[in-house]
């Protein structure tokens, strides 16, 4: 909504001064129209029958009866006066009282064969009983509050902000509510005489246009709809048609039935038409209102506008829908509410002005404070308190005067002849004093801002050391330094290096990021930095030294400026938030290490739980062949690797690697080669060289060049208990043969077979030809394959423990079970290491032949 010229003023407080004349008087004289009604609704007049306009037939047999008037016959003269509309029906009776008689004459209905007749009727009084409780309520609250809050809250707002069309639009809109407990044709033609044509249409407007005035304050208020901005004529299918019902075809139909009740009827039944289109339309507005505020509750961002939004909503739901649907009964059925109802409704719907009026002087939803601060502080305080102070320090001084001058105080002894002059000097500290509680009352009540910026902005600078989150650090001194020092813009920048982000802002709505100024040091004087801010004061926010941020304060909204107090503790604050900001940030960086610490973790233990899961679960069942392994990697994940394979043809592979590297990246290539393996060992008809050398091309093209393995792989056949192996570059497993109990069995010495045939690791040329070697195992030959973790664990004084000592460990110790001696073996070779750092992958696979 484009705002007034700055030239209109003069000519926009001319219109709202008539504007109000005319709301007022017509208010006050209908008020005064009830309250008579009240208070000596004995004496006053009322019709003796009812009659229905335009035709004016009778309608009320009970009336009709009392005075021999028929049903349907036509009222047409009232004394001497036709009846052509309501000022011919009202105007005689208004002007008579209760009890005095007049003379009517009727009309029957052609056809009837009944001649026109005469009938002098005593007028009834409107009321037969004082005015109860109930009805005094009902005037309190619908007669004189609804109208007068709507009509004291509408027009103070549009005197304040005469140039924004959005408080003339809430002008339209509480004017058009205060009419909800609407004027009934007795008191418009029977209390304004020669003007009740203006107030017939003064009231027709109003009450006409309350629907679409709802509609457009949801549309505009507080900014304009999305939705209106994309689709600006789709709301004229509803205005158009609107105004021209309310303007057009009710005001001339209400004024013609003043004067010409016929002529009102002839324009109602051609265009009446109009009306059926215009009460859906009605309830189309009032539903964009609901949707209107409904949406901009949710998507607003701000806490204060959004929480605003949701309390007018909710307010108008409440106030609004009971009316609404009351109205709409009464047009579509016969609903007429007795008092009771009615005044329930009345005063559910003084909750929508009400909560309009906090929204407006409390939420500062139009910004009126800045008004109310200048004009209260200024005129009240700096004038009208001065001159009521100086006003009573006068008539203290006249008053102690004239004492001491009707008495003959000054000749008495003693201090008694100083009391009235002590009383008078009193008197006038008590003037000033109470002079200045009511300035500082004004100010607290008002502003606020000499009472307790100081006291705020002291205790902000205290609490924003103990804040470690950064957002709430923000959030908390915007807030605070907006509320003490009334500043309607502030904005904090945090400062990223290269240039300076929003991070957060009261009252600001498209903040940008801004590049950092040359000079740092200087930032608090950039002119350039200040005028993109829109900003009065830019305050560095700094840190050992570095500048962390800045904070933009634009101009108080008393358009004061800051004082030295305000300079001083502002600084204050702002070193105290960069320190904070600082800490905050050094506290979110440690916070995201440990959780990133704490993930990488996780995601270990995760990997480390795969791996182990491809490590054989349960061992395969061969005659005359026991197995058993394990892996301890030096990490949470390995590179070392075992398995036992069951082969189609009922042989056995047993594999023993060992990756290059530890972690994931020699995880990753273990889990590739064993996937690799079980996929070469589906043809168990090829040869154990040629096996291995396209597993070596298979990790040689999927590896990086610096990665390899060693690995053994043998092929036991039970039938014949020969094992047919290949040795890729891996420590030579052992099979340890006629041992016992550490000493020799047999005809032979006790002896250690390795295992030694094959060719280089794998992975590390793209092609070889590996050899194949061949043994066959006999009854308690016990096989030991190792990786060079077991072999080269080291002791804090680098020794290694090796082959040697892992002979000895298991010599002594053939005839165990085989997870005991793989047990035994680890235990030897920790207990060689002691407190040195495992630091290479421990893997051992057992077999024993029976």
């Amino acid at each position: 909504m484009a705002a007034p010229s700055r030239r209109a003023p003069l000519f926009l407080y001319t219109l709202l001064a008539a504007l109000f004349v005319v709301s007022v008087a017509y208010q006050l004289r209908v008020t005064q129209s009830r309250y008579e009604e009240l208070i000596r609704g004995e004496s006053l007049a009322d019709q003796p029958m009812d009659v229905d306009p335009p035709s004016f037939v009778v309608a009320a047999v009970e009336s009709a009866d009392a005075i021999g008037v028929t049903p349907g016959d036509r009222l047409v003269r009232i004394g001497t006066r036709v009846v052509r509309g309501l000022d011919d029906l009202y105007q005689p009776i208004v002007q008579a009282r209760a009890g005095e008689r007049l003379t009517f004459e009727f009309e029957p209905p052609a056809g009837s064969g009944r001649a026109p007749y005469t009938v002098s009727a005593k007028l009834p009084p409107m009321r037969t009983s004082p005015a109860t409780i109930a009805d005094w309520t009902v005037f309190m609250v619908g007669g004189a509050g609804l109208p007068f809050l709507c009509l004291a809250l509408g027009f103070w707002v549009a005197a304040i902000r005469i140039r924004d069309p959005l408080a003339w639009l809430l002008l339209l809109l509480l004017l058009s509510m205060s009419q909800f407990g609407s004027s009934s044709w007795r008191d418009v033609v029977g209390h304004f005489g020669f003007w009740h044509p203006f107030a017939t249409a003064y009231q027709s407007v109003l009450s006409g246009l309350w629907p679409l005035s709802m509609m457009l304050f949801g549309i505009y208020f507080p900014e304009r709809l999305p939705f209106d901005r994309t689709h600006p004529a789709l709301k004229w299918v509803v205005i158009v048609p609107v105004l021209l019902r309310v303007l057009g075809i009710s005001v001339a139909t209400n004024l013609f039935m003043l004067t010409d009740a016929a002529r009102a009827a002839r324009v109602e039944e051609r265009f009446g038409w109009l009306g059926t289109i215009v009460l859906p339309l009605h309830a189309v507005a009032i539903l964009v209102f609901f949707a209107a505020l409904g949406y901009k509750a949710v998507a607003e961002r701000q806490p204060d506008a959004r929480r605003r939004l949701r309390l007018l909503n909710v307010s108008a739901i409440a106030a609004v829908t009971p009316v609404f649907v009351a109205v709409v009964l009464a047009i579509t059925t016969e609903f007429d509410p007795d008092q009771r109802t009615v005044l329930l409704l009345l005063a559910v719907l003084f909750i929508f002005p009400l909560t309009m009026a906090y929204v407006i002087v409390v939420e500062r939803a139009l910004d009126v404070r800045l008004v109310v601060r200048q004009g209260v502080q200024y005129v009240l305080a700096r004038g009208s308190i001065r001159i009521l102070q100086v006003a009573g320090s006068i008539a203290v001084f006249y008053f102690t005067v004239e004492r001491l001058q009707a008495t003959d105080v000054m000749a008495r002894d003693g201090l008694l002849r100083f009391a009235p002059i002590a009383v008078g000097v009193a008197g006038i500290v008590v003037v000033g004093r109470f002079g200045d509680r009511l300035r500082r009352w004004v100010d607290r009540r008002f502003f606020r801002e000499a009472y307790d910026a100081e006291q705020i902005l002291t205790v902000l600078a205290t609490q924003v050391r103990t804040i470690v989150e950064t957002q709430p650090l923000l959030e908390t001194v915007a807030r605070q330094i907006s509320t003490a020092l009334h500043v309607p813009r502030l904005a904090i920048l945090l400062n990223t290096g290269t240039s300076l982000q929003p991070a957060y802002a009261v009252g600001h709505t498209n903040l940008r990021a801004l590049s950092l100024p040359a000079g740092p040091a200087s930032i608090a004087d950039t002119r350039d930095l200040r005028t993109a801010l829109d900003a009065e004061l830019v305050l560095p926010l700094s840190a050992n030294q570095k500048i962390v941020g800045v904070m933009s304060l634009g101009p108080k909204q008393s358009e004061e400026p800051f004082t030295s107090s305000d300079m001083r503790l502002l600084e204050a604050v702002a070193a105290q938030t960069g320190l904070a900001i600082e800490n905050s940030r050094l506290t979110a960086e440690i916070a995201a290490e440990i959780a990133d610490r704490e993930k990488r973790k996780r995601e270990m233990e995760i990997a480390r739980e795969v791996q182990q899961r491809l490590f054989p679960q349960t061992t395969p069942a061969i005659a005359g062949l026991e197995m058993a392994g394990a892996c301890r990697p030096a990490l949470a994940v390995g590179g070392d690797y075992y398995d036992f394979v069951p082969l189609a043809d009922g042989r056995l592979g047993i594999a023993i690697g060992d990756i290059s590297g530890k972690g994931i990246p020699a995880s990753l290539l273990m889990a590739t080669l064993r996937a690799y393996l079980r996929s070469q060992t589906i043809q168990t008809q090829q040869s154990l060289a040629a096996m291995i050398a396209n597993l070596n091309a298979l990790v040689f093209e999927s590896s990086d060049s610096n990665r390899y393995a060693t690995f053994f792989y043998g092929r036991y056949d039970p039938a014949t208990r020969v094992l047919d192996y290949v040795n890729a570059g891996h420590n030579p497993p052992m099979i340890f043969r006629n041992w016992s109990g550490g000493s020799f069995t047999g005809d032979d010495a006790g002896e250690v077979i390795r295992l030694e045939t094959g060719g280089p690791v794998i992975g590390l040329l793209q092609a070889w030809t590996y050899d194949q070697g061949s043994v066959t195992l006999q009854p308690g030959d016990v096989l030991v394959s190792f990786t060079d973790g077991i072999s080269e664990a080291m002791n804090s004084e680098m020794e290694e423990w090796g082959e040697e000592r892992l002979i000895a460990t298991v010599s002594p110790a053939c005839e165990r079970p085989l997870e005991d001696l793989i047990a035994c073996i680890m235990a030897a070779a920790d207990a060689h290491t002691g407190t040195a750092p495992q630091h290479d992958d421990m893997t051992l696979v057992l077999a024993r032949c029976r």
